[in-house]
């Protein structure tokens, strides 16, 4: 049920978004983390909790679309594969790294009151209208390096897909309760009310469902930073904002009987507005409001000057790759690889590639260890 009234939609993702930040701060669910610790600790707990969250949201995904309930799919924000989805991926991976959170691990942590991550957040910020100058330039790149001629292994065979999905969580069944012997879901934590990640998992992955179901596509929020940078621009440089084409051209159109419903960039409330803008105003107000809640919350000083570079260099890749690769790891891992996106599953290889290498930036070049 694609639900049309657009604030209606900024509503209910507003809620799921409040829902999303209490559920990762409780959790520390920061996929910036998952892979930091993996490659630099070799602690995999909580990576073991997003190959749950992909099980999960692949079984769900699926069963609804063959119930036929999902309002589109693929998700009109999806598109063909290209080469520059293993670029902006890559360049992604080592952003979040470096930054100390993704996309969405930024915000929760930065309601809390580390600097870091305001700095990061910033960043983010900073490269998206940078982004913004360059776009026809990737945009193009990005067209002429498109591969294949399907979104999602569904569109290439629904047969495929469905023996996919029956193979990949049967074979995830039998890992998950081999962890579960040998107790590795068990987290021992000491802090007031935290959430252990596979219920984190569990959680997220209805909640993008429930956003799926009733506006139209998964989780995404990279466009809506973006968006914010445009409304910066419009206010302190309206002249040049008018001018910047990658903020007058929508990034997504659905035609719903006679109405076309369309979203960008630009600083206008419009679809965009409505799903993404509203999951990081969302994402925000839940974190601030758990931190307080649990007498968490406190200013953090500011980072040594490495650190701060860092961050700041960080948050400007996350939104570089995100713009080149047209998705973030929310819209590719929250929703792409539940879809087996073939634009996911480029993404969020480069991703891995990218986290690695950012992992070892930080220890040589940031932390110097």
């Amino acid at each position: 049920m694609f639900i049309t009234n657009l604030y209606l939609i900024f509503f209910l993702n507003f809620s799921m978004g409040v829902l999303l930040g209490i559920t990762i701060y409780r959790s520390d669910y920061c996929m910036a983390g998952m892979f930091r610790d993996a490659f630099l600790l070799r602690d995999f707990t909580l990576l073991r909790s997003l190959h749950l969250f992909v099980a999960i949201s692949m079984v769900l995904f699926f069963t609804a679309h063959l119930m036929g309930v999902l309002p589109f799919y693929p998700p009109p924000t999806y598109s063909l594969p290209s080469l520059m989805s293993l670029a902006g991926g890559f360049v992604f991976g080592v952003g979040m790294v470096l930054a100390g959170g993704c996309v969405v691990g930024t915000l929760y942590k930065m309601a809390s009151g580390n600097l870091t991550n305001l700095i990061g957040f910033f960043g983010i910020i900073t490269g998206s209208l940078l982004y913004a100058e360059m776009h026809p330039f990737f945009s193009h790149l990005y067209k002429t390096y498109q591969i294949g001629r399907h979104i999602t292994l569904y569109d290439l065979s629904p047969l495929a897909a469905a023996a996919f999905v029956g193979i990949f969580v049967l074979l995830s069944t039998v890992v998950f309760l081999r962890w579960k012997k040998k107790g590795f879901w068990d987290v021992r934590a000491y802090a007031v009310g935290y959430l252990k990640p596979w219920k984190a998992a569990l959680i997220i992955a209805i909640l993008n469902l429930l956003v799926y179901l009733l506006s139209g596509w998964p989780m995404g929020i990279t466009t809506g930073y973006a968006k914010l940078g445009a409304y910066l621009e419009r206010y302190l440089a309206p002249g040049h904002y008018s001018h910047v084409l990658f903020f007058h051209s929508p990034s997504v159109g659905i035609h719903t009987g006679d109405r076309l419903i369309t979203g960008g960039a630009g600083a206008a409330f419009d679809i965009i507005t409505a799903q993404e803008v509203s999951l990081i105003v969302g994402i925000l107000i839940g974190s601030f409001l758990t931190s307080l809640y649990y007498r968490e919350f406190r200013i953090y000083g500011l980072p040594p000057l490495r650190q701060t570079i860092s961050a700041f260099t960080g948050g400007m890749m996350i939104a570089f790759g995100a713009r080149v690769a047209s998705g973030c790891n929310v819209k590719f891992v929250l929703g792409g690889l539940g879809l087996i996106s073939f634009q996911a599953i480029m993404f969020v290889s480069a991703m891995t590639a990218g986290a690695y290498a950012g992992g070892i930036i930080l220890k040589k070049v940031v932390l110097r260890v």
